[in-house]
């Protein structure tokens, strides 16, 4: 497991990071991570991501469970595809894959009592404003390709 530190919560560029963590280590069997090291090399029985926006950067995590005998190469691979995702521009059918999924996820997490505890919480928490709710489809589409992901180059 290795992590870097990713954006507040409050970042502006933070919605951009979390989709773009989502297709680098979230949807599907696991994004590009899992595609990679996972599907196309059969290193790993799991490869993933995880963003973490706090009050303070929290971490981002790069996970995989592997043989220890292929700790190396699954690292490598990693890296690789982080590299790939800083220096080259998602693919429109990925974003809008991962627009969609956000986008429709956020009705489902606000089934519950709970989930809508969540919701308020983060409205006070990163101070959001009340309507960012209904900014949010918004907020998510405005992401482009280009846009920067603000990923750190380091690993």
């Amino acid at each position: 497991m290795s992590w870097v530190a990713g954006p507040v919560r409050r970042d502006p560029g933070f919605i951009a990071a979390s989709l773009g963590n989502n297709i680098l280590g979230q949807f599907g069997m696991y994004g590009r991570i899992g595609e990679s090291v996972r599907e196309r090399s059969g290193l790993a029985y799991h490869a993933s991501s995880s963003l973490s926006g706090g009050i303070g950067p929290g971490p981002w995590l790069f996970i995989a469970g592997v043989n220890p005998n292929n700790i190396d190469k699954t690292i490598a691979l990693m890296r690789a595809e982080i590299a790939r995702f800083v220096t080259e521009p998602v693919t429109v059918e990925e974003l809008t894959d991962s627009q969609a999924n956000y986008i429709g996820r956020l009705p489902l997490s606000l089934e519950s009592n709970a989930g809508v505890a969540a919701a308020l919480l983060n409205l006070e928490r990163y101070s959001l404003g009340l309507d960012y709710y209904l900014r949010y489809p918004d907020l998510i589409n405005e992401v482009t390709p280009s846009k920067s992901w603000r990923l750190p180059s380091s690993t």
